[in-house]
């Protein structure tokens, strides 16, 4: 089956597309989300957003993996490299 992650103000939302199920929310961003990305294997979720962190996440989960903060503005855009 397919999945699709949605972003919402400070939340994202991964759905199965052949059932329209809720499968998990991504929820621990203080600031809204821009953008929101599977990995190219499907096994990971990218999320950047206004409070200033990207956030790498399990997406047969839900948990939260990794936090990459330090940015000086907001992210705006992620995405994962070709090799993952």
């Amino acid at each position: 089956s397919g999945r699709v992650v949605v972003a919402v103000c400070r939340k994202a939302f991964i759905f199965d597309t052949e059932t329209n199920e809720l499968l998990h929310i991504l929820e621990g961003h203080t600031g809204d989300i821009l953008c929101c990305r599977f990995s190219k294997d499907g096994r990971r979720v990218v999320t950047a957003s206004k409070d200033r962190t990207a956030k790498i996440w399990a997406s047969m989960t839900g948990r939260l993996q990794l936090t990459l903060s330090g940015h000086t503005n907001r992210v705006t855009a992620c995405d994962f490299s070709p090799d993952g």
